[in-house]
């Protein structure tokens, strides 16, 4: 009885573990896409004055609380950005990170900074993040700064990302074959052994039917017949 029930629950579980594996190596595949999305990039010289443009988006009606820009990290494993500057929202006071040694400016009334006198350290990877209120979704926003006349600026650690994501991404597909192939072999399994079972049931039923029977099933026959008739004759 409780045979069916059970290969019911396991072929659902099996489904929603695949699901939940196809559904994971899609999230993998969109955050690797994501990724290796190009980031917009400004192109000045060494000397020059530099603008970043902020493009988090805001959403209509939030009331964010501050803007801060950081500078990413790309050698350092211990540290993923460096804070530069934040204002609270709207005309709040700028201030400075701890330890930030170069010139660096909200420009105007935006959200936008200006690096004065560029060198070739100030290349690489800036985040422009939007501070959102409780029950809201912070917002940020990437842009890459090139310097033409500097070399390439290292980008060891935005590359580990992107090796680290393909991996995950890699193990996840190995998963779900793997999983897949358990499925189809529980599949086949059960659908073998409920196949056999119904074998041998259909075997019971013909022995049983095909069986001969003995004297004392035929006796239980005769003592279920029709009683003979009592009745007597009387010759005169």
């Amino acid at each position: 009885m409780f045979e069916p029930l059970k290969i019911f629950a396991t072929r659902n579980f099996l489904l929603v573990y695949y699901n939940f594996l196809l559904y994971s190596s899609g999230v993998c595949l969109a955050l690797g896409a994501a990724v290796k999305e190009d980031i917009p990039e400004v192109v000045a010289l060494s000397g020059e004055d530099a603008i970043l443009p902020c493009r988090a988006k805001y959403k209509p009606g939030v009331e964010y609380l501050a803007v801060r820009w950081y500078k990413v990290k790309t050698q350092s494993p211990s540290s993923a950005r460096n804070g530069l500057l934040t204002r609270d929202l709207p005309d709040g006071t700028t201030r400075w990170y701890a330890g930030v040694e170069r010139d660096v400016a909200l420009v105007n009334e935006t959200q936008d900074i200006i690096l004065a006198d560029t060198t070739c350290s100030d290349a690489g990877v800036y985040m422009c993040h939007l501070a959102a209120p409780v029950g809201e979704q912070n917002q940020d926003s990437y842009v890459r700064l090139v310097l033409a006349d500097c070399p390439a600026a290292p980008t060891e650690s935005l590359e580990r990302d992107d090796y680290l994501i393909l991996f995950a991404s890699v193990v996840i597909m190995i998963a779900l074959l793997l999983s897949f192939i358990s499925y189809v072999c529980l599949t086949n399994g059960l659908r073998e052994r409920n196949k056999q079972q119904q074998q041998e049931e259909t075997t019971k039923e013909d022995f049983f039917l095909n069986k001969p029977l003995e004297p004392k099933d035929l006796k239980l026959i005769y003592t279920l017949g029709p009683k003979p008739s009592t009745k007597t004759v009387l010759c005169v």
